[in-house]
């Protein structure tokens, strides 16, 4: 109508526009999967394919945001300094303090909301409730589907074929004492608080230790204990057996 002239250009979206479109789309899948591979990391000693899986789940995440121009790389280092916290307190601190597993925390989530939020110039530096509308949904979203995976996995994953197969619990260390070890699973041990075994490899804080005639993968809260010493079971946690050394019980 006003008379103008001239071509019509059509702005199409690069090949890495439209990976990032859909990585920033699927956030809360790979949120979702992120936390459920961190947490059998942890729920299964031994076995590294679920940090694997987590790993490439918050590494998706990030660069998919870093490539929509979301987020940048100080959001990672925030990210990795939040996870080494965590870490230091379970190895750590786990009997003394909180404040480097809370903080840890803090850092984590914090990290994953930046990310998510869709800053334009001329935007307040602390972004208002608009701005954090979709990441805190999307952060809901995968914590909640995190929390029902967990809890079918916990009540019914130690009772698949799949799961013996990768949680085989007598998998023997190096040594002639554990030649004639029969083979068992953990949730086929009926093991409870306060039985006693001994350690048959240095738990840092997972290892191997003996109950009687059966050698199960068990986990400390933190604390090294030294091969050969006399442990006790204080709980079991779902898929794993949490033991102490004897002498702290």
């Amino acid at each position: 109508k006003a008379g103008l002239k001239g071509s019509i250009v059509k702005i199409e979206p690069t090949g890495f526009e439209q990976i990032a479109f859909w990585i920033t789309a699927l956030a809360p899948l790979l949120l979702l999967g992120g936390i459920l591979g961190a947490y059998l990391e942890f729920k299964i000693p031994g076995v590294t394919w679920p940090g694997i899986i987590s790993a490439i789940c918050f590494a998706l995440f990030f660069l998919g945001h870093y490539l929509a121009g979301l987020a940048g790389w100080e959001v990672v280092a925030l990210f990795v300094l939040g996870m080494i916290l965590v870490l230091i307190e379970i190895l750590f601190f786990a009997h003394s303090t909180i404040v480097f597993g809370v903080l840890g925390v803090f850092l984590i989530i914090a990290s994953l909301l930046w990310t998510m939020i869709d800053r334009y110039p001329q935007q307040p530096f602390v972004p208002t409730g608009k701005m954090l509308a979709i990441p805190l949904l999307n952060m809901f979203i995968a914590l909640v589907g995190a929390l029902i995976v967990i809890g079918l996995l916990a009540r019914y994953l130690p009772r698949t074929s799949f799961y013996r197969r990768f949680a085989l619990i007598d998998s023997n260390p190096p040594g002639p004492s554990l030649a004639g070890a029969p083979r068992h699973f953990a949730t086929a041990l009926a093991l409870a608080a306060g039985m006693q075994g001994t350690a048959v490899t240095v738990l840092r804080p997972s290892g191997k230790a003996r109950f009687a005639d059966h050698v199960v993968d068990v986990v400390t809260e933190g604390e090294f204990i030294a091969r050969e010493t006399l442990v006790t079971v204080i709980r079991t946690d779902g898929m794993r057996v949490v033991v102490k050394s004897a002498a702290q019980v």
